[in-house]
């Protein structure tokens, strides 16, 4: 059974307008289609081996693109300077 906590929240009206119109087009409620978003999705479960091999791949083809590049003082720039 499922068990729903009242809340208050607070969106921009064009948002807020676009979800009503799509709640009225989908012929449900407001909160539906905003459960609907909010919703976590399941997703596809990998075995750990999977995982680990797709961030090594993802990790050498960031080596190639970052190059001669300083992280670290990338990263201080845009955490005290605001360069982001």
């Amino acid at each position: 059974m499922n068990t729903y906590v009242t809340t208050n929240i607070r969106l921009p009206e064009t948002d807020y307008l676009r979800l009503k119109e799509e709640a009225a087009r989908k012929r449900t409620s407001l909160s539906a289609i905003i459960r609907d978003k909010i919703g976590v999705k399941r997703l596809q479960q990998n075995s750990p081996g999977e995982i680990i091999n797709k961030i090594r791949k993802h990790a050498s083809e960031s080596a190639e693109n970052l190059r001669g590049v300083n992280i670290v003082q990338s990263l201080r720039e845009m955490r005290y300077q605001g360069k982001w």
